[in-house]
């Protein structure tokens, strides 16, 4: 909603321009009005303006040249305060080697645990979702299990998308970001499918990952994320 003439703070025009930014009426690489415009428009003084464009260029979603004037970033979700990390990144990042294969991908009905954990407005389709198991390795050794399930009606091109050499994460990242997410981290008892990929006992403890992906009200999908014992999770805040 835009703040009523005379009374816009520099956080009511972030917000105004942050939605613009998550509706698509300014996209990637759009060129932004000139802060003497903003500061006409939303009645007030240009430092206003200029406070709540550095607030945006600093969580990323704005990049600001000193004669190339004020553009959208290319990818502004990524790096967005809800950033999503790239697998392959974050096992580079420890030092090692990564790896990937597809180990299964289909459209099928997703299991009433699934659908059970949605809690968005419009929650998991009625039909089927497409499902995808992959690998990822650390020098060559399974390091986790990425199963998904997918909402086909919220992301396009999604049925016709190859994931046998592009991970699916990387895919989703430019194809689909998200705009909120829920997460989960817990302790579980590793699924014989888990164990077997894996290469761990059925049963064993296993750290899971779960997180639900929306854009605005739209479900994305649903992500388990298993992990081989000796994973470590760093995160700042």
């Amino acid at each position: 909603m835009t703040p009523e003439p005379g009374k816009a703070d520099w956080k009511a025009i972030r917000r105004d321009l942050l939605a613009r930014i998550q509706s698509g009426v300014w996209k990637p690489g759009d060129l932004v009005p000139r802060e003497v415009e903003l500061a006409a428009q939303y009645h007030c003084t240009r430092s206003t303006v200029g406070r709540a464009l550095r607030d945006l260029a600093t969580a990323g979603f704005l990049e600001r040249r000193r004669k190339g004037g004020t553009t959208v970033s290319p990818n502004p979700v990524r790096k967005a305060p809800l950033e999503v990390p790239i697998i392959a990144d974050a096992i580079r990042k420890s030092g090692h080697a990564p790896g990937y294969r597809l180990l299964d991908t289909g459209l099928v009905r997703p299991p009433a645990d699934i659908t059970d954990t949605t809690d968005g407005p419009d929650g998991a389709p009625d039909g089927p979702m497409i499902f995808l198991s992959a690998l990822h390795l650390a020098d060559g050794l399974p390091h986790q299990l990425e199963q998904r399930w997918l909402n086909p009606g919220a992301v396009r091109k999604l049925q016709a998308a190859d994931f046998t050499e592009t991970p699916v994460d990387e895919w989703l990242l430019q194809n689909a970001p998200l705009t909120r997410a829920t997460i989960d981290i817990a302790a579980v008892p590793a699924p014989e499918t888990v164990a077997r990929a894996l290469a761990m006992s059925a049963g064993a403890p296993t750290l899971r990952i779960t997180r639900i992906s929306w854009k605005q009200s739209q479900l994305i999908g649903i992500l388990h994320l298993y992990h081989v014992a000796g994973y470590s999770l760093k995160t700042s805040i």
